[in-house]
């Protein structure tokens, strides 16, 4: 095995790939965006960047949370011989951050510390500044405000999946002044070599006749207030439950909040009226994509929910006979392929490591519950922080659950969308979507826990036939494929010399205006 070798850099530690000493050659002096999939080693790009940059001046590594930040400090110490190095998050006072940016030749921050901080900082002394999780460089992010304040230094971002809009990705590049583009997908010719075997696996479900008899009841109930919702919109008059978003319903109702102002009056009924129909198209997703107990929960929520919205719901007899069928019907396809896959997964790796994503914390609840009760299966939670007055976990308990998982205290992590970003997740055999996403990025990074550190890997997606599972799917395969599309298109543009010194003298209005 051929290591690299480089002033700064730890002898027979890291192991010599292609793609990651071509993309370190080709972004060595540009503002450069790499995208990479998540588990090839974007860090290992950056710190090659860092030993390269150092004697020039200092480092600031931005992360958008703390733990990721402890991820990039300890793998700086374990792999360069840098002895300065400290992170910088809120929690360190003012007076103390004034310090460590003194002292310290490599700084790892949150973004909004480094924004509040801004006048502490002898910005002039910076060489490089590194941005993880780049694809955040859009509207008010702190990132934008600092690769602005820190102009003079180069600039290298990060990320595993920039997304799917054309004009937020050349957004995300004008704010960071990018003006070279480095991708690599698990297909080209220099990083196949180094990607484990990982097998997708789509599971398709029949709906339960039970379930789409209590669906089409639901639908009845939201026709009622869609009908209803008619007489004080025109956007009303082409939805049907059957073509129906809760993100349209949404939209609709921010539109009357902003018109509250000029119209007021019959508007705050039809506010009322779509906050129902929003909560009916909710308790009909939690049916057929969640489970009959996720559904159960929503109603328990309902029946003391206090506003005119969910008392308008329960005045309809077609509510009380929603909830009647909801709490007498059993069965729940997906918690028995989930307990399926793990069942069979464990008899063929028995030392395996697996986590099932999920949307809700309803459902984390219930499948910990339900899978903690398997022989063999030993399970946790990994959850946000609380929000509201929810409960959920320090970022002190999830280092702690993490660690646990890593050493194989427990073997099947339930998880929220806060293991798809970022964190340090051990590598696992196994990654289950309870239910498909409809984002390109959380697909990416959700797959992206498997097949790593040269280990294989398996991906199942439970898709539930007649439900929003199956636009879900299909919504985060077209709109990957969109991303790498439009991020080749804007590769090809900035290879251009001519666009590129176009792109460096409008403002970020003159770009959009020209698309």
């Amino acid at each position: 095995m051929e290591y690299i070798r480089m002033e700064g850099i730890k002898q027979n530690l890291i192991q010599k790939r292609l793609y990651q000493t071509s993309i370190f050659e080709a972004i060595k002096n540009k503002n450069s965006l790499v995208v990479l999939p998540t588990g090839l080693g974007k860090t290992i790009i950056a710190i090659l960047l860092i030993v390269h940059k150092i004697k020039k001046g200092k480092i600031l590594f931005l992360a958008p949370t703390k733990p990721l930040c402890e991820q990039h400090l300890k793998s700086i110490k374990k792999i360069t011989t840098i002895d300065n190095v400290a992170i910088v998050t809120g929690e360190i006072p003012p007076k103390k951050r004034k310090e460590v940016y003194d002292k310290n030749e490599i700084i790892i921050a949150t973004p909004q510390t480094i924004k509040n901080d801004l006048d502490k900082i002898e910005r002039n002394k910076f060489s490089l500044i590194i941005f993880d999780e780049a694809h955040r460089a859009v509207g008010n992010y702190a990132y934008v405000a600092i690769a602005d304040a820190f102009h003079n230094a180069q600039i290298l971002g990060l990320t595993a999946s920039p997304g799917s809009d054309y004009k937020k990705l050349k957004e995300v590049l004008i704010n960071l002044h990018i003006n070279h583009l480095e991708i690599r997908t698990e297909n080209d010719a220099d990083v196949s070599p180094y990607i484990p075997k990982r097998w997708m696996r789509w599971v398709i479900m029949e709906m339960p006749s039970e379930i789409k008899l209590i669906s089409k009841k639901i639908d009845l109930l939201l026709s009622h207030f869609l009908s209803e919702l008619k007489r004080y919109t025109r956007q009303a008059e082409y939805l049907s439950p059957k073509k129906l978003s809760k993100k349209v319903l949404i939209d609709i109702q921010q539109r009357m909040q902003r018109d509250l102002g000029e119209r007021g009056g019959t508007l705050y009924t039809a506010i009322s009226i779509v906050s129902s129909a929003i909560k009916i198209a909710h308790l009909k997703d939690m049916l057929t994509s969640q489970g009959i107990e996720a559904a159960r929960k929503y109603i328990q929520k309902l029946e003391i929910d206090d506003t005119k919205s969910a008392k308008k719901i329960r005045e309809r007899k077609e509510y009380r006979q929603i909830r009647d069928a909801i709490f007498s019907f059993k069965k729940n396809p997906k918690l028995e392929a989930t307990k399926k896959a793990l069942e069979n997964h464990f008899k063929e790796h028995p030392n395996g490591k697996v986590i099932v994503f999920a949307e809700y914390r309803d459902t984390i609840d219930f499948l910990f519950s339900e899978l903690s009760k398997m022989e063999g299966i030993k399970a946790t939670k990994f959850i946000g922080q609380a929000k509201g007055s929810g409960n959920g976990m320090s970022q002190d308990k999830q280092k702690k659950t993490l660690d646990a998982f890593r050493q194989g205290k427990y073997n099947v992590l339930i998880s929220t969308s806060i293991g798809e970003e970022g964190i340090d997740i051990p590598a696992t055999s196994l990654v289950l979507f309870y239910e498909p996403v409809p984002s390109a990025i959380r697909f990416i990074q959700r797959k992206g826990r498997t097949a790593r550190d040269g280990l294989p890997g398996e991906v199942k997606i439970l898709i539930m036939k007649g439900s929003r599972d199956e636009a879900y799917y299909w919504s985060s395969k077209r709109k990957e494929k969109k991303m790498y599309e439009h991020i080749y298109r804007l590769k090809e543009e900035f290879g251009k010399e001519d666009k590129i010194k176009k792109l460096e003298g409008q403002t970020k209005l003159d770009v959009f205006a020209s698309d």
